[in-house]
């Protein structure tokens, strides 16, 4: 009785233990990767991820945009930030790994939320040159992972958690070198939004999400760069466009003899791609084709600081009837 006792509590470990690692499996599985166009990497996300620009003050005259891609999932806030090297008269703080380190380091000291940034080893991989850290930003722990190439510079960040979380250890470990990403359908970003890359049914919902540790997952870890920006203002853009599509002149509004100058207000990318449009002004029966074409066309990528940046702008179509 006492054998088939312990064989029976054998028997449910191994059914416990296989379940726990199907479910590890099935955890590990959901994360999919972004690949931002413009930049040379790839790095997994938990759950559904989104852009926002933020600016980051780097010394005590000047601050630099940047597009910030994050998740919020299980209680944790997961960020990735990409800088290109710049030449040290275009912005010395993206010139070299050591005036990027002091920039970042400087970018959470003088942060209302950070208690504490603490250096807690050197890291190094064929490639990469790098740091990590532990902050505090407010009551919230995290790590930080400054890393170095020939060509660019990164931030790795996990608020919420530190490296002994295994999904902190899986985001960071994640992160992954290639070619530059110039093809903006495979990149999983969208305007507004970072969309995984992979099938739409691996997608982890936050919402249903219970956190393994921590605060709830209603109480999101704080931004680690929370002074906002946004998009430049570019004005008329007609003149920088690489390519402007033209409007099909509508042949009920040429029947109508309908003319005049339609606005269309476009959002364009770090590539050039304009990825959002709206008509502002001009004759209804125009709009819907002025919005069609300024959607086709392609820019000049505008970079500040030596940074790609987003541009909000105007182009302009000038319809005349005959």
């Amino acid at each position: 009785m006492i054998r088939k006792f312990f064989k029976l509590i054998l028997v449910i470990a191994i059914v416990v233990a296989a379940g726990t690692a199907k479910t590890t499996v099935a955890q590990t599985e959901s994360w999919q990767k972004i690949a931002p166009v413009g930049h040379s990497f790839t790095i997994l996300m938990p759950a559904r991820a989104t852009w926002a620009f933020r600016r980051i003050p780097v010394n005590d005259k000047d601050s630099i945009p940047v597009t910030v891609y994050y998740s919020l999932a299980g209680g944790k806030r997961y960020v990735v930030a990409a800088f290109l090297k710049t030449s040290p008269d275009t912005a010395r703080v993206f010139s070299s790994y050591e005036d990027f380190i002091e920039a970042m380091e400087y970018s959470f000291k003088n942060n209302d939320t950070a208690e504490s940034l603490t250096l807690e080893r050197d890291l190094s991989q064929e490639g990469i040159t790098g740091k990590q850290y532990r902050l505090k930003l407010g009551t919230y722990f995290g790590v930080a992972r400054f890393l170095g190439t020939k060509n660019a510079l990164y931030a790795l960040l996990v608020i919420g958690a530190e490296e002994s979380d295994s999904d902190a250890a899986h985001f960071l470990s994640s992160f992954e070198l290639g070619e530059v990403n110039t093809d903006a359908a495979a990149s999983g970003v969208s305007a507004g939004v970072v969309t995984m890359v992979g099938s739409p049914s691996n997608a982890v919902d936050s919402s249903k999400m219970t956190p393994s540790s921590g605060p709830s997952i209603d109480t999101h870890p704080p931004e680690p760069w929370p002074l906002r920006g946004g998009p430049i203002m570019g004005g008329v853009l007609n003149g920088r466009a690489i390519s402007l599509a033209l409007p099909k002149y509508p042949a009920e509004a040429r029947k109508a003899h309908d003319s005049g100058q339609v606005r269309v207000q476009v959002l364009i990318d770090e590539q050039g791609v304009v990825i959002s449009a709206k008509a502002i002004e001009g004759p209804d029966s125009l709009r819907e084709v002025a919005v069609s074409a300024a959607l086709q066309s392609r820019f000049t990528p505008t970079r500040l600081m030596g940074q790609p940046v987003k541009v909000n702008g105007v182009i302009i179509y000038n319809f005349v009837a005959r």
